[in-house]
């Protein structure tokens, strides 16, 4: 079986026990609460958690790494670029800049640095599913889902994929865990899926390219976050 094959059949399993878990979803979606670009947010979501369950420890690691080089890269760049417009007197009076606005941007990205930092510095590894996890949280709480079968859903996408240490979690693991993302990650949506030569998205939207509205699709995931 192709890998491409196996994610159709781990999300075609998924969506069986998305309903089973949360019966009024459909109602949501047809009376539009929960929107086509809500939808779409969420069935990338899940398939970029299955694609980081679907790794082997090895390269997940190795992902983790690049990833955390990547997201500090971002947060140097943006932080230098607004350090250049408070130093230059002549482009915040030509190009009619709030001086206090842009601090308090720069004041954002450098606690989000920051917090980046002291996980790359930690002990601890860092992994590359928990941005994912996090959003999907997000998400969940937004329409105010059941807790508990939040969870379970995420139990079961570790073991339809065979995840590597799924054995090891347990409910109340993945809940003490959820309530420490949601309390203390802190990302920019541009940051998930922005490409450029200077670094890459987090967030794969490669399968979905010809239904995505970029500038749609951030402005979604800055409303979950």
């Amino acid at each position: 079986m192709t890998s491409k094959t196996l994610e159709r059949e781990i999300v075609r399993k998924l969506r069986l026990r998305l309903r089973e878990y949360f019966p009024n979803l459909q109602k949501l979606i047809d009376t539009n609460v929960i929107t086509k670009n809500d939808w779409l947010f969420f069935g990338i979501l899940q398939l970029n958690l299955i694609k980081c369950f679907l790794e082997t420890p090895e390269r997940s690691i190795r992902k983790s790494k690049s990833q955390l080089k990547q997201i500090i890269k971002f947060y140097d760049m943006e932080i230098r670029s607004r350090k250049y417009v408070i130093k230059s007197n002549t482009f915040t009076i030509e190009n009619n800049v709030d001086q206090k606005q842009i601090e308090e941007q720069m004041s954002f990205y450098v606690s989000h640095k920051d917090y980046w930092m002291n996980r790359k510095d930690s002990k601890e590894l860092y992994f590359d599913y928990e941005l994912i996890l996090f959003l999907y949280y997000k998400w969940m709480n937004n329409y105010e889902f059941d807790i508990d079968n939040t969870v379970k859903l995420i139990m079961h996408i570790m073991k339809l994929t065979e995840f590597y240490s799924w054995k090891y979690f347990s409910a109340e693991k993945l809940k003490s865990s959820r309530k420490i993302l949601l309390n203390q990650m802190k990302v920019c949506g541009l940051l998930l899926v922005n490409q450029n030569e200077n670094y890459s998205g987090i967030i794969d939207i490669s399968m979905y390219k010809n239904r995505v509205d970029m500038d749609v699709f951030v402005r979604e995931i800055q409303g979950h976050l």
